[in-house]
């Protein structure tokens, strides 16, 4: 037997406007920073791959530069999961789910 429910399926409470504002608002500042990260991640690729090839970088240095490179990573990933659970609460909401959805 199949159980249909109304409203989210992510258990997302409905905001009240201010807060979707402010939601919004933080998700456009995220998109923007979300670029950065983005180039500071290519940057510190672009090293790491000089640091691979390049015969005389020093190993120290090369050190450094993987543990910068991983950061950047890292860095990344946790503003794409912010923009994920952003986009998410937003989608959530009541004009923007479905009128039902089966319980899995």
């Amino acid at each position: 037997m199949i159980k249909l429910h109304s409203g989210s399926a992510f258990c997302i409470q409905e905001l009240l406007e201010d807060e979707r504002v402010e939601t919004r608002s933080e998700l456009e500042w995220l998109e923007k920073d979300l670029v950065q990260r983005r180039a500071r991640l290519a940057y510190w690729a672009r090293r790491k791959q000089d640091a691979e090839t390049l015969p005389d970088v020093p190993e120290d240095l090369k050190q450094d530069t993987l543990y910068f490179y991983r950061r950047a990573v890292r860095y990344l990933q946790t503003g794409e999961r912010l923009r994920a659970f952003l986009v998410a609460e937003i989608a959530g909401q009541p004009e923007h789910t479905s009128a039902y959805h089966m319980e899995q």
